[in-house]
């Protein structure tokens, strides 16, 4: 029996294109966990330059942008419903905020605080895309399981890594507590964050090698015509 790593998808009308989006988010997603990480260890103990920092700003819109055409491809696999039209016009909605606010915060047109919350937000929309589309990809069949298991954990442990932070921040009770809940929150929720330019580079294989096929395999969902 084939194993469902191994499904290839059944090839729709820019695919190629998607794929070469999903491996510049990837490289773009990576090198942001790279200036995000340098930000953390040789610039925040010292109080600056924060060169790694705005780096890192400048890094997260583009991404945002350069995932839109792949979530958009990817979103394509899922059946028509009363739902799926929506989310997918929420997502892109929270894409174009969290790249916006994130150039905005370069140019200091936009502080900190309410620049945090725009991308956090967007992060959020996409972490429930990520959650529920795979979900229903994985149930559906016709797609690469491994690739949507991936989806799946990435929404997932940001989901409830980010609440968990923030109950970690406003927990009473003794500092070690609010410090270990926060602990927990942070590292469930950068796991998810860590693997995320990883799907893209996923995605970008299984797009990529998509084949033609005017028989699609038993099971599988028939794709949105746009």
């Amino acid at each position: 029996m084939e194993k469902q790593s191994s499904i290839q998808l059944v090839e729709l009308p820019g695919d190629h294109s998607a794929s070469a989006f999903a491996y510049a988010a990837s490289a773009v997603g990576a090198a942001g966990v790279a200036t995000l990480g340098a930000m953390f260890a040789l610039e925040v103990p010292r109080g600056g330059p924060f060169i790694f920092g705005t780096t890192n700003d400048a890094l997260g819109g583009v991404f945002n942008l350069l995932v839109i055409p792949v979530i958009l491809q990817v979103h394509r696999r899922l059946p028509e419903t009363s739902w799926t039209a929506p989310l997918k016009w929420v997502v892109v909605a929270a894409s174009v905020a969290g790249s916006a606010s994130s150039f905005l915060l370069v140019f200091k047109v936009l502080d900190f605080v309410p620049s945090t919350i725009i991308s956090v937000t967007a992060m959020t929309v996409q972490a429930i895309w990520f959650l529920v589309a795979h979900r229903e990809l994985l149930k559906r069949g016709g797609f690469p399981k491994d690739l949507a298991k991936l989806g799946r954990f990435i929404g997932a442990a940001l989901l409830i890594g980010l609440p968990i932070v923030g109950l970690g921040s406003v927990l009473p009770g003794p500092e070690v507590l609010r410090w270990t809940v926060t602990g927990i929150g942070a590292m469930l929720g950068a796991a998810g964050w860590v693997a995320w330019p990883y799907w893209y580079f996923r995605a970008g294989r299984h797009l990529g090698h998509a084949r033609a096929s005017t028989a699609p395999t038993t099971g599988s969902a028939a794709p949105q015509a746009g």
